[in-house]
């Protein structure tokens, strides 16, 4: 019924039914139809019924018809002029309509003429309504529809772009994450390859001072034609020079290793004879300060690392326990614990020396823990950092008189 309601308009309907219907009764009563108030009331009821029905039958044209709208206000004035008509003929006989002139005794197209001009006059006043109000709903409806249209489109766009902003800040994310990475292994690798420049500048210090010790030592010894003598001091400097060539092969090995990451090879290394390499570069340093060289290790026993880099943690703790140690014995030794290889350098160390070293690791925090004594820590640091390159444990420590420096290797073999 609401819906009707709402389609049809019914309360204007009944209103402007209402309003024609009362308009009449003064006209029809100064005509002298009010002396029979049972016709003058039973015709009104009539035309009241008329005009809703001409109401009704105006929206019908309206929305069935699939006419333009000339067309349809056309039929629906002639479907006015047939309901005043049809409701006259089926009312007459119990209401007169017409006192002063009886409508029976007129012809009938006489009537239905007469009826069909108060059908059109009825129409004239309705029809128009009822077009002009539909028109405007139609018109309110389709700014409506376009609104939502609009609406929904907006909100289409919006996830749209929602979408494409999470995808791009999703992508700026990941290169921010990407280039930040990126910078903290630049870092990482500026910071290892100035280690390697200072282990350069640090290491061949002692080489270079003995050289040239053994260089004049050589002049002066062939001066005085000693060439026997002489010859033998070229030959420990022709010595020292091919150790310092390989130990700046192994530096630059480490650098290049840090440029390019898949250029670390891990192979079986013995550990042993690796060890006897670069003893052999400190021999004329440790008997110049008084020291010996015991090396307690298992030959059979090999580890999984990069040889190079290997070289390289060996030849600076062997350098830090040859500058430290004056008329001492450094010890070499190697022990196997909970499948792991344990590998020990110990030195003895005065008092004095002993308080500046504290302990250090490669997982024993900051970089400044170890700072050493007019640069001897950069040997140590370039330990802890090409440990954690080769995934293995270093620490050092001094207590009791002594230093040791320990490298625990997670992979090895035993024949």
């Amino acid at each position: 019924m609401t819906t009707s309601m709402k389609k049809y308009n019914l309360r204007l309907g009944l209103l402007l039914a209402t309003i024609v219907t009362l308009a009449i009764v003064p006209v029809r009563l100064a005509e002298g139809q009010g002396a029979n108030l049972f016709t003058l009331i039973g015709s009104e009821i009539v035309i009241w019924l008329m005009c809703i029905a001409t109401w009704l039958s105006g929206y019908e044209t309206y929305y069935r018809l699939k006419l333009v709208k000339w067309q349809k206000i056309a039929v629906a004035l002639l479907l006015c002029a047939v309901i005043s008509n049809v409701f006259f003929l089926c009312s007459f006989r119990m209401f007169d309509d017409y006192p002063l002139k009886n409508m029976r005794d007129l012809p009938l197209w006489i009537i239905t003429i007469r009826l069909s001009l108060r059908g059109l006059l009825l129409g004239l006043i309705m029809v128009p309504i009822i077009f002009l109000l539909e028109s405007e709903r139609e018109r309110q409806a389709e700014a409506l529809k376009r609104e939502r249209d609009r609406a929904i489109e907006a909100e289409k766009q919006k996830q749209v772009l929602e979408v494409l902003v999470a995808e791009r800040t999703a992508d700026l994310e990941e290169a921010l994450t990407f280039l930040g990475e990126s910078q903290e292994e630049l870092e990482h690798q500026v910071y290892l390859l100035t280690r390697v420049v200072a282990s350069i500048a640090h290491d061949v210090h002692a080489p270079l001072q003995y050289i040239v010790a053994a260089t004049k030592q050589t002049g002066e010894l062939i001066s005085s034609n000693e060439l026997e003598l002489a010859a033998a001091y070229n030959q420990q400097v022709e010595g020292g020079l091919g150790n310092m060539a390989v130990l700046m092969h192994n530096l630059l090995e480490f650098a290049r290793g840090q440029i390019h990451k898949d250029a670390l090879h891990s192979v079986q290394v013995n550990l042993a004879t690796l060890m006897r390499e670069k003893a052999a570069l400190f021999e004329q340093i440790l008997s110049s300060k008084g020291n010996t060289l015991q090396l307690s290790l298992n030959e059979n026993v090999a580890v999984v690392s990069n040889a190079h880099l290997l070289g390289v943690i060996l030849h600076n703790l062997l350098d830090n326990a040859a500058k430290n140690t004056v008329d001492g014995q450094i010890e070499i030794s190697s022990a196997m614990t909970a499948g792991r290889l344990y590998l020990y350098i110990q030195n003895p160390v005065t008092h004095a020396k002993s308080a500046g070293i504290s302990r250090i690791g490669r997982k024993s925090g900051p970089r400044s823990q170890f700072t050493g004594q007019g640069g001897d820590g950069l040997g140590l640091i370039l330990v802890r950092d090409i440990s954690a390159l080769l995934n293995v444990d270093f620490s050092i420590e001094a207590g009791e008189g002594k230093v040791t420096a320990s490298i625990v290797f997670p992979e090895f073999s035993a024949t």
